[in-house]
């Protein structure tokens, strides 16, 4: 024994004989010795005792007084690293009653725990620790029991809501246990159709559920009752889970708290309320690894990983009516009228100052004429330069240089307006994240799950998106998509296909197409309780079967059993336009040009008008005075 002579001598003088003390030793010794941390949870009666004694026990132990009024001693172990607990038969109860309670409000995660309860003499049966809920998540319980009336001690696990016997331990006999019997045998292996309640809710392709008439149909029970058929992606992990450890779907179903939401109070609806209410064991379902619920529940490993994008709609054909002002950029019209109004002022300038080289004659400078001659140089139009007027070199240079970039901004447009009028022009189509803050579009779902992952960033462009999200219900969201005023997000699966709402549905998703860059990536996990002690069993099948590739047959057949493949091959092809090559010239075509001389003749018209009503006046002025 890997213990001191004073130790046994000690905890002889606390409850029990020395040969029942060996076995205590040789427990911690061949069974706890691998954990980072023992919990010796003990009345008042006992505390120095232990507390003296614990220095000598193999590896780090504490100990916990669970009738102090302290009410985070018990959470404050756990926090220290406790993984197993030694119970004296007179706490466990009390143990048990916080079991749950310390665990839902502990950062720390052991999803193996080993509990030993150490039956105290001539106290009543330990069957009400059988029948406890939080027993429930504890699959390694050993009972030490001593029998001094046949001076043995009996270690006992339970089994089916019962006690059964593993060993038993001579007292009189100089023989130590027994090595070959396991006193924490592994039940994870089969569990013997125990119930896994799994919460779900329907979400293509993650998991799907159906009722069926015939049990045999069935894979998965709901209250108890073996009527449901789930599948999906997600679905068939757990599928296989319960089929390598012979356990029992029970399924827990909110279809419309949907992923759900945690209160400060520790409640909540949907999958991840389901799970802190400890109405199911693990939930799945597109869980991502949220920050928020990551402090009330436990995350698996990866399941798959997954891009969040939109579908946005598809930009539309410019109007008509802009023709005529699409070949040139806005930066470029800019530039061209800054060139006109500063070739406008030089002309003037050059033609006012020549005029006082002929001071024998009086001619008025025009500057409505200056720039008329401007802009015909610009569009290509004859000019009449009047040589004889202005007979100057700086005349003749000034005009030389309007001519030559007039000539080359005249074809530039010639050029565009070519390509404008047989190509059609849409609109700027939204392809970035940037650019879907900057169109300041409303995007949004049914829940607000889609923007938990990014509801602490605090770059500018993801907060406009956040200010921008919406939610709404399905026939909403529907009604908008044919409206074309709402991005909808959807998922990028890892193999090609994508998690789109069923309010996109094939009529209407030929408007819209996907977005080029990802608002942002995730990692699908499944959620669990705390205290589940299955969790590393789930995180090493999902890790066997990412490796196996087995994933990418499992998305290919559920989307193409269950989805709407119109939908997802009118996403996947969004991006690919057919090339419908020159075609004929409509009148639709020479709309901007009508336009742009209706615009003219009404102007036109309105100065012309002004004009006579000035004129009347000034004539009925004169003749008054």
């Amino acid at each position: 024994m890997n213990v001191s002579r004073e130790l046994l001598e000690l905890t002889q003088r606390v409850i029990f004989p020395f040969e029942l003390n060996q076995l205590l030793v040789w427990i911690f010794n061949q069974h706890l010795v691998t954990f980072f941390c023992t919990c010796i949870v003990v009345g008042t009666d006992s505390v120095g005792l232990w507390a003296a004694a614990a220095d000598q026990f193999p590896h780090p132990v504490m100990i916990v007084n669970l009738s102090t009024n302290e009410p985070d001693v018990l959470l404050r172990a756990i926090e220290n690293g406790c993984q197993t607990f030694v119970l004296a038969q007179s706490t466990a109860i009390t143990f048990l009653d916080q079991f749950h309670y310390v665990h839902d409000r502990a950062t720390a995660r052991y999803s193996h725990k080993r509990i030993i309860i150490v039956h105290d003499e001539g106290r009543e049966s330990v069957r009400a620790v059988l029948e406890h809920g939080a027993i429930r998540d504890v699959m390694d319980l050993l009972l030490v029991r001593p029998q001094p009336a046949h001076n043995r001690v009996e270690l006992l696990t339970n089994e089916c809501n019962e006690w059964i016997l593993l060993d038993s331990y001579d007292l009189s006999s100089e023989l130590t246990p027994s090595t070959t019997t396991d006193l924490f045998p592994n039940r994870r292996t089969d569990l013997r159709g125990r119930y896994v309640r799994l919460a779900i809710f329907n979400y293509e392709p993650y998991t799907l559920w159906s009722s069926v008439a015939e049990p045999d149909a069935a894979n998965a029970f709901y209250r108890h009752n073996r009527s449901l058929a789930i599948d999906g992606t997600e679905s068939r992990l757990f599928v296989e889970f319960c089929a390598k450890l012979n356990c029992s779907l029970e399924i827990s179903l909110d279809e419309a708290g949907e992923w759900g939401q945690i209160y400060d109070n520790r409640t909540g609806d949907g999958i991840i309320g389901a799970l802190v209410e400890r109405r199911a064991d693990v939930g799945v379902g597109a869980l991502y690894s949220w920050h928020h619920e990551s402090l009330f529940l436990a995350l698996s490993k990866p399941i798959s990983r997954t891009g969040v994008t939109c579908i946005v709609p598809k930009p539309l054909p410019l109007s008509s009516w802009m023709i005529g002002i699409l070949p040139f950029s806005t930066v470029l019209w800019m530039a061209v009228l800054a060139t006109v109004a500063v070739s406008t002022v030089v002309e003037v300038i050059v033609s006012f100052v020549t005029q006082k080289f002929k001071a024998n004659e009086t001619h008025r400078v025009d500057v409505c004429e200056s720039m008329m001659g401007v802009i015909s140089i610009f569009i290509l139009q004859a000019v009449l330069l009047r040589i004889n007027r202005n007979p100057y070199t700086s005349q003749m240079i000034l005009i030389g240089s309007l001519l030559f970039v007039g000539l080359m901004i005249g074809n530039a447009y010639s050029g565009g307006l070519a390509s404008v009028m047989t190509v059609p022009r849409y609109e700027k189509s939204i392809d970035t994240v940037q650019d879907l803050a900057d169109r300041n579009l409303r995007w949004g779902s049914t829940h607000d799950a889609w923007i938990f992952s990014i509801q602490l960033a605090t770059q500018p462009t993801i907060v406009k998106l956040l200010d921008n999200f919406v939610t709404y219900p399905k026939d909403v969201l529907h009604r908008h998509a044919k409206q074309r005023n709402l991005a909808y997000s959807i998922e990028r699966l890892p193999y090609g296909h994508y998690a789109v709402g069923d309010y996109i549905t094939d009529d209407v998703s030929g408007s819209y197409e996907i977005m080029l860059e990802d608002i942002y990536w995730e990692n699908c996990v499944a959620m669990a309780t705390k205290t589940w002690p299955l969790m590393n069993e789930l995180d090493e099948l999902t890790l066997v079967i990412f490796q196996s590739g087995i994933q990418r047959y499992w998305e290919l057949e559920v989307v193409t059993k269950f989805a709407d493949n119109k939908v997802q091959h009118a996403i996947s092809n969004s991006r690919h336009f057919d090339n419908p090559g020159p075609i004929a010239l409509q009148p639709s075509h020479l709309l901007g040009a009508f336009f742009l001389l209706a615009i003219g003749l009404g102007l036109g018209l309105v100065c012309l008008l002004l004009e006579l009503l000035w004129h009347r006046l000034s004539t009925t002025r004169r003749l008054t005075n």
